[in-house]
């Protein structure tokens, strides 16, 4: 089933779930100085920033399925 078709329910599930992956990564990420772990600190950011990006280009992919159907 493509991505335009899914009901709004499916992006409000990946969007909490993917916040609340978020969140936890980033309160490791600012509970933790970068001096003690500089590649965790790192990793932390980047699941933050992946996250948020393939949840907005997934989101931004089943809007424009809306706007041309």
């Amino acid at each position: 089933m493509s991505i335009q078709k899914w009901h709004p329910g499916k992006l409000i599930i990946l969007w909490s779930w993917g916040c609340t992956a978020s969140a936890l990564a980033l309160t490791a990420f600012l509970g933790t100085p970068v001096r003690s772990a500089p590649f965790l600190h790192l990793f932390e950011l980047l699941v933050v920033l992946f996250t948020l990006i393939v949840l907005s280009a997934i989101t931004w992919h089943w809007f424009g399925g809306k706007e041309s159907g």
